[in-house]
């Protein structure tokens, strides 16, 4: 029994030290972290695939520091504290590498935090304010964004409010580096095999839901210059991709790859926090490769803005081609003047734009991305397919009146606006 509970001191003892080893790799991944890429792939449905690779060198006297009972524990990112679907981990061989789980990552980065606390801390702390504390920051560290983020406002409060033991914390740079990733984070913990080489590349993938950041307030959308950019270049699409691990490494490089009949019109990285660009600009391309040429600063609100636009060819160039031909068609119906008395030409035509449009309008297995670019294009050939059914339904059922021509003609007109509008969106699409 005595060499048991002797067994499990060693065990604790590791995981301690590994863990005070953490905080300064938690607290400044771009010392050790030498260079990292994101590929963010928009796949089918709601989906987006993304998958990164990360290049870091850890000293061999670091890397034993690291050692637990299950291997060598690297803090390689920090992820949402949310599920994660379809999440993989590989080295550079291509071989599956183990990661801790919820508890064991939480313990090994509450450690770090607190021994970045007791770092902040003076040296005559009691007992009890210690536990008082850990308790604290082990809320911060554990619990849900919401309340962690509850947690984090009272040690701020009380701070402000006068309590130097939490003063201590929160104005200390490296403890408020590790607040700032850990309340709405969790660190990944990779697990790699004792005695390896100081340098590694690890590759991690998982699915996540499309969520771009935009807005959808009427007044922003209604504003004169939202307006005018939607006239002169319509069915564009911006938002943002979160980039939350552009910190975590002294180089960063992210990739967007897009769903077919989507082109990239320009895409860039843009730091909210200094309000500024921080990379080049890539425009109509496929897929943009975006660079930080200098380190991010840790905790950046670095997000990459991606304005898309349906390519020319395709969806944009079969809708206004449809479009025009079903216009065409009931003008010629107009100049032609049809009578209800041989109504077969103009049922064919309804038929047959009913055909074009279930075609083109169809949507299955798309993106999210692609339904809301060309929402605007099926609703066009939606109103066209109408116009045909009027003006066809007229002539055919003599109804709503007796006077098809008449119908016909307005028909035509609503469908030459549609049309019109078709036209441009592909003219002005990238080729």
């Amino acid at each position: 029994m005595a060499e048991r509970d002797e067994q499990w001191d060693d065990e604790t003892v590791q995981v301690i030290v590994a863990g005070s080893a953490c905080t300064s790799l938690i607290a400044e991944p771009a010392t050790w972290i030498n260079r990292r890429v994101e590929t963010v792939e928009l796949l089918t449905g709601d989906e987006t695939r993304r998958k990164v690779s990360v290049d870091f060198t850890l000293p061999t006297p670091l890397m034993q520091q690291l050692t637990v009972p299950d291997g060598v524990v690297v803090p390689i990112t920090v992820l949402t504290k949310e599920r994660r679907r379809n999440f993989d981990l590989r080295d550079e061989a291509g071989r599956a590498v183990p990661v801790l789980g919820k508890e064991q990552n939480g313990d090994l980065a509450h450690i770090a935090l607190m021994n970045a606390a007791f770092g902040a801390l003076p040296d005559d702390v009691t007992d009890d304010a210690s536990e008082m504390l850990s308790a604290d920051l082990r809320r911060i560290v554990f619990d849900a964004p919401g309340d962690a983020r509850g947690a984090l406002e009272h040690l701020a409060g009380a701070a402000e409010a006068g309590d130097h033991l939490r003063a201590a914390i929160w104005n200390d740079e490296t403890c408020q580096k590790m607040l700032g990733a850990l309340w709405e984070n969790y660190v990944l913990f990779a697990v790699l095999a004792p005695e390896g080489p100081a340098r590694r590349i690890l590759k991690y993938g998982y699915s996540e839901d499309f969520n771009p950041m935009r807005s959808n307030r009427l007044a922003d959308r209604l504003a004169p210059r939202e307006l005018l950019a939607g006239l002169r270049h319509p069915d564009r699409a911006g938002f943002l991709i979160t980039t939350p691990g552009a910190s975590w490494a002294a180089s960063f490089h992210v990739e967007i790859a897009m769903p077919d009949e989507l082109r990239i019109e320009r895409a860039f990285l843009f730091d909210g926090d200094a309000a500024e660009v921080i990379s080049g600009e890539e425009t109509n391309v496929n897929r943009a490769s975006l660079y930080a040429p200098t380190q991010v600063p840790p905790l950046a609100d670095v997000n990459a803005y991606v304005e898309v636009a349906p390519e020319r060819r395709g969806a944009t160039f079969n809708a206004a081609a449809t479009s025009v031909v079903v216009t065409a068609l009931l003008w010629l119906g107009v100049a032609s003047e049809l009578n209800a008395e041989a109504p077969g030409a103009a049922v064919s035509l309804l038929l047959a734009g009913a055909a074009l449009f279930s075609g083109i309008a169809a949507a299955q297995h798309e993106h999210r991305l692609v339904t809301t670019v060309f929402s605007t294009a099926r609703r066009g050939l939606a109103v066209v397919t109408l116009c045909a059914l009027a003006g066809s339904a007229t002539l055919a059922m003599e109804y709503p009146c007796r006077h098809p021509v008449d119908v016909r003609q307005w028909a035509a007109a609503v469908s030459s606006l549609v049309a019109l509008r078709l036209t441009w969106s592909a003219v002005r699409a990238p080729t």
